[in-house]
């Protein structure tokens, strides 16, 4: 008996590796909601053709977090995407087995599955969605070039946007683009920019367009920048900044404006800060930043200012921050950081604090990490990362934790939770990375590209 499972299970291995030419693994086990569940593919004929059966996959509530909305309490909901992106939830029982079927998928990239116990319908589910339980860290499609100084955004369908960048061996793709499926895990290509671009910035604007301002261009600061049309899949030219610029911040304001502060024109560090107008496609000046600032910080806060902490001018590293005021177009400087800070990471917490994490102080890379409170204008220490991060992400993830990833030397992340001011080391990542990207997706999950392993990367990862 022990045989023929062994040698089914390899006639299904064998099947998956023909079918998609990857697959992790068949046998799958996770926890949810303290419940044991198992899953495995088969080639048995499938229960799911017993019409007697009572249950069925449920839809879940995409609008809830932690605890989507099954129809029973102890069905966990697992995120199985159809097709037509649509989730369902899986009852937690050991007889739950995903089972090959015979439906025609719309896509080749996915394969026709049923619960066996409960399911008198098949979905059709994504080939990389069928590793549902392995948590932690887990390859998905590579990226057509290497990029490092390129940008991440999330599209309202869901789809990341990656533009430009560069690497070292004098290729790369510095004007071109492309799309990631997070139901497929494919990238596809997209309309190339009308201009290169490296070191930076993309912001999404309210109806949805990804607005790309400045950068390089053959190693030369610009200030080009560009309109990417989700609906149409087309780069539209826009107003040029007033000032070339690259390694700068840009912060999307409460009235849909973009805020580009500081940055590099290649000669010197800049404390200029300009705005776009979405409505007009114009740059503005606005006020002049007390410090120069390359490296440094931009967040918006709950009360519609926007903070910049720390960065460099040259060999001088800052622990300086100061507040931009929409309305009076002025900065403030604010109270200092307790260490001095470049390259770190700033992230706007659910209570309306913002962590700074890491970073380097000119002489090597930080654990230390602080709180701002805007409420009292003051910084305080919280409790140290477990690794000194420079070059890292950070991500504000549903559960209102941080999750800080990878930077020079290190090739793992952590988690903070806020709750209880504690950092927990989370699983190894399949590339060391720093200067790589990072975005949650709408299903939950991390998807990490490219950066600087010991060379550029093309690789992407999921957490």
């Amino acid at each position: 008996m022990a045989m023929q499972r062994t040698r089914l299970i390899f006639l299904v291995v064998f099947f998956l590796y023909v079918k998609v030419e990857k697959l992790q693994s068949l046998d799958y086990t996770c926890n949810a909601n303290d419940l044991n569940t198992g899953f495995t593919l088969s080639y048995s004929s499938h229960t799911a053709e017993d019409k007697s059966s009572s249950c069925s996959l449920q839809k879940c509530n995409s609008n809830l977090n932690n605890t989507k909305n099954c129809y029973h309490p102890s069905t966990p909901c697992f995120d199985y995407l159809s097709f037509d992106n649509q989730s369902y939830c899986a009852p937690a029982i050991q007889c739950s087995i995903l089972q090959i079927c015979n439906q025609t998928c719309t896509s080749n990239t996915s394969v026709c599955i049923v619960n066996s116990c409960c399911s008198p319908s098949s979905v059709c589910l994504p080939l990389s969605l069928t590793n549902l339980c392995i948590k932690g860290w887990f390859m998905t499609g590579n990226m057509t070039y290497a990029r490092y100084g390129h940008t991440e955004s999330v599209l309202n369908n869901g789809k990341v946007l990656i533009s430009g960048g560069y690497n070292n061996n004098g290729g790369g793709d510095p004007s071109g683009a492309e799309l990631y499926d997070p139901s497929t895990g494919n990238w596809s290509a997209t309309m190339y920019m009308h201009n290169a671009h490296s070191l930076h910035t993309s912001s999404k604007l309210n109806n949805g367009t990804i607005l790309v301002a400045g950068g390089m261009l053959n190693f030369i600061a610009t200030n080009t920048t560009e309109l990417y049309d989700l609906s149409t899949g087309t780069w539209t030219r826009t107003g040029n900044m007033i000032y070339a610029r690259y390694g700068h911040k840009a912060s999307v304001l409460n009235n849909g404006k973009v805020l580009v502060s500081g940055g590099s024109n290649g000669n010197d560090t800049l404390n200029t800060t300009e705005i776009y107008d979405p409505s007009t496609g114009m740059w503005t000046s606005t006020g002049i930043m007390n410090e120069k600032r390359y490296g440094h910080t931009s967040s918006l806060l709950n009360n519609g200012k926007v903070l910049v902490t720390g960065g460099a001018a040259g060999f001088i590293v800052f622990n300086s921050t100061e507040i931009y005021d929409p309305s009076t177009g002025i900065w403030l400087m604010t109270n200092n950081m307790n260490s001095l800070r470049n390259g770190h990471s700033a992230t706007l917490l659910n209570n309306g604090k913002v962590l700074v994490a890491g970073g380097s102080d000119g002489y090597g890379a930080l654990i230390t990490t602080e709180l701002y409170d805007s409420s009292t204008g003051t910084w305080a220490n919280t409790v140290n990362m477990n690794q000194p991060r420079y070059g890292h992400t950070a991500s504000l993830l549903t559960s209102g934790k941080v999750l800080v990833v990878a930077g020079q030397g290190v090739i793992n992340g952590e988690f903070y939770d806020p709750q209880t001011e504690t950092w927990t080391i989370t699983g190894t990542l399949n590339n060391n990375r720093y200067g790589h990207t990072a975005s949650l997706l709408h299903n939950g999950k991390v998807l990490i590209t490219g950066g600087i392993g010991g060379y550029y990367l093309n690789s992407a990862e999921l957490y």
